[in-house]
């Protein structure tokens, strides 16, 4: 007969009560975020049927091109 034993069955107190916030928290965060992505999607679905152009949000600032001098960097 082989007999095995279980050890861990049970959490602590504190380890109770973080996965029960976790749980609480989760749902509401996660309806949020849906909610959002919703709108979001909604308003960009909304303005391309009205033809407005995106948002630029990224743009190129300044380019250089060649290879960088590093005695400008301690003033030679």
């Amino acid at each position: 007969m082989i007999v095995s034993g279980y050890q861990g069955s049970s959490l602590s107190a504190s380890d109770r009560r973080r996965l029960e916030q976790q749980r609480l928290y989760s749902r509401p965060q996660s309806n949020f975020l849906r909610e959002q992505t919703e709108q979001t999607l909604a308003e960009l679905d909304r303005r391309k049927e009205q033809g407005a152009k995106p948002e630029r949000l990224w743009f190129l600032e300044f380019e250089a091109k060649g290879t960088p001098c590093v005695a400008e960097l301690f003033g030679f």
